[in-house]
């Protein structure tokens, strides 16, 4: 560690050889030098603490965008499947029974409440009979009367134009009016389709402003279908979170850059692509969950438990199983009685208990398990390089779903940071479970600390400091004298 002269110096100026011996002049000097070298290395250790902060932050906001964008395609796909299901469907019926076709019109509507808790009502509202007091719409809120007469799917008989020739729709949705299509168009679709009706309910036609007597086409306006699709983009599109502004790369390391070029060279590794190929190519072939626990298929498993950093319970397969399987509804099942939030985690996103494998080969799922490997490998790969990093960037991520300290006492991230940067030595292991508490919750205030991301933070930048300076405080030798005398 450099030193700065200056200090030494402008320290050494105020000393009179005359009333002070070349001992204590020396005594001097050092004890400037020892605390010039202790602040600048305090300093460096709250800048690490500072950057690892920012990279947490970042870190959660690229995942966050990653989810904002794979929803944000979802929403387009949603919207074409919306506009392509308006322009084919043959009845209101089959609309109405649609799910998706349902929620897309629910939410651009703002009937998000009505599909999710009372769906048949919203079926009943939109076939309501306009005509009949007593239908549903009529006797609803002047909302509910509003979303029926906009779709109108209670109409009744075909659309006719202005010529007598039914309105027709082809097999790809095509409209025609004269009469040759395949399959008349019926009226409860025509304001879905955004067709302009004469006084009758017909439909009519746009003459030809060049030539009077030619037949124009079938006059269509926005309609419902087009502003659905407008809405329900608008309102459910995600936009993407700004990162906090990049460190000074010469000065901070680009330790959990997932979307920089060092995590991609990483994930093109052979031994990684092969782990992930191998687990792509074998896990849709399993026909039971006993299949999965077969020792043939240990691979498979320890993949899985990877992807959680559970890779060590990789050889209690029995276990696993009766956690995977557990009912979290049950706070008395396997996965709950068991305080790290991982096993709880794994068991909600693979839900054993009620869906078998069907969710584990679920093409979404097997792409979340791809990059929660990834991710848990790199993080692994960095914290070779820089010890520390990846246990304080899990503190932070995993402190706010503990509820007891027994809980953070049983997780070895957890338990690490928190004793590191309390000073808390790691000899409280020998006590009992109940010392090891009251040990903790001197220090800590785990209500307090879990609720407040600046504490969080503190609680980080303490964890980095100590564990980079190798600091071991004084007092802990007092502090085993209280605690085990």
């Amino acid at each position: 560690m450099a030193i700065d002269l200056s200090v030494l110096i402008s320290g050494a100026s105020t000393m009179s050889s005359a009333t002070m011996s070349p001992m204590a002049m020396y005594k001097k000097l050092q004890k400037l030098a020892e605390e010039n070298s202790g602040a600048s290395e305090i300093e460096q250790a709250k800048e690490k603490a500072d950057a690892a902060t920012r990279e947490m932050d970042n870190a959660a906001i690229r995942v966050r965008n990653r989810q904002y964008k794979i929803q944000n395609v979802q929403v387009q796909d949603d919207a074409f499947f919306y506009k392509n299901r308006a322009a084919t469907a043959t009845t209101a019926d089959e609309l109405i029974n649609d799910d998706r076709f349902l929620r897309v019109l629910a939410t651009a509507n703002g009937f998000e409440d009505t599909y999710n808790f009372d769906r048949q009502r919203l079926r009943d509202i939109l076939t309501s009979d306009l005509s009949d007091p007593n239908s549903v719409a009529r006797t609803g809120t002047v909302k509910e009367l509003e979303l029926a007469q906009k779709y109108n799917f209670a109409a009744t008989g075909d659309q006719y134009d202005t010529d007598g020739n039914l309105v027709t729709i082809t097999a790809d949705g095509k409209l025609v009016n004269d009469g040759s299509g395949g399959t008349p168009l019926p009226a409860s679709l025509a304001k879905l389709r955004g067709l302009v009706t004469d006084i009758n309910g017909n439909a009519t036609i746009e003459v030809r402003p060049d030539d009077p007597d030619i037949d124009g086409d079938l006059m269509l306006t926005a309609g419902p279908s087009g502003s659905d699709i407008i809405n329900y983009t608008r309102s459910q599109t995600k936009t993407l979170l700004r990162e906090k502004a990049a460190p000074d790369k010469s000065s901070v390391s680009g330790a959990y850059e997932f979307e920089g070029t060092e995590f991609q060279k990483f994930r093109e590794r052979k031994d990684i692509q092969k782990d992930i190929d191998y687990f792509k190519e074998n896990i849709g072939s399993l026909k039971s969950v006993d299949e999965l626990f077969e020792s043939q298929n240990h691979r498979l498993l320890k993949f899985i438990l990877s992807a959680y950093d559970l890779e060590s319970e990789a050889q209690y397969p029995g276990k696993i199983r009766k956690i995977l399987e557990s009912d979290l509804t049950d706070v008395d099942s396997l996965a709950n009685r068991y305080k790290d939030p991982r096993f709880q985690q794994m068991t909600k996103d693979l839900n054993f208990n009620f869906m078998g494998l069907t969710k584990l080969q679920l093409g979404s799922t097997i792409q979340d398990l791809t990059t929660r490997y990834e991710r848990i490998s790199y993080e692994k790969h960095l914290d070779e390089q820089a010890p520390g990093v990846r246990a304080a960037i899990e503190f932070g991520r995993r402190i706010k779903d503990v509820t007891q300290t027994l809980q953070l006492l049983g997780d070895n991230v957890l338990r690490e940071v928190v004793t590191v940067a309390n000073n808390i030595p790691k000899e409280i292991a020998y006590q009992g479970v109940e010392s090891q508490v009251t040990a903790v919750e001197r220090k800590v205030d785990l209500n307090s600390l879990k609720g407040d991301q600046n504490e969080i933070e503190k609680m980080v930048m303490r964890y980095l400091t100590f564990k980079d300076t190798g600091f071991t405080s004084a007092n802990s030798k007092s502090y085993l004298t209280d605690l085990f005398g």
